[in-house]
């Protein structure tokens, strides 16, 4: 755990001190049981062990994300902004910067890219062609007889 001390100032340049605190994620791991439950959500520590009774999904479903980035499972509901205003009086801290990882613009794989074209073109190509044949053959099976 870190703690930094950040300044700024407002529009009425009146000096502002905020407090950042920084876990590590190996840090917030370990607080995965009933007893202290933490959560990343989009690089924001949360300590919802108080929430766990009062959750509407159940506190298994807090369980299943505890110590590890909830971000998308979080995302995946979809959560009310009220939800997201009532989040906020659980935030104890940000992830450490050394354990975000980078966001933006990923560039596809080869990989990536050859397997779409393979699943999504050749697969679907070769079997109309295959059923074209099929489809023939037996066209000129059924005149013969």
């Amino acid at each position: 755990m870190a703690t930094v001390e950040a300044s700024g100032s407002d529009r009425k340049e009146q000096e502002i001190e905020t407090s950042v605190t920084y876990y590590r994620l190996e840090e917030v791991a370990k607080r995965n049981s009933l007893e202290e439950l933490w959560l990343v959500i989009h690089g924001r520590v949360y300590d919802v062990t108080p929430f766990l009774n009062e959750h509407p999904g159940g506190e298994e479903v807090l369980l299943e994300q505890a110590g590890v980035d909830a971000s998308e499972s979080f995302e995946d509901v979809g959560h009310s902004s009220d939800a997201r205003e009532m989040l906020k009086q659980y935030y104890i801290g940000d992830v450490h910067p050394s354990d975000l990882k980078p966001q933006g613009n990923k560039e596809p794989s080869k990989s990536d890219t050859c397997k779409s074209w393979w699943t999504y073109w050749i697969i679907p190509v070769v079997s109309a062609i295959l059923l074209g044949f099929l489809y023939r053959y037996y066209m000129l099976e059924s005149k013969s007889s």
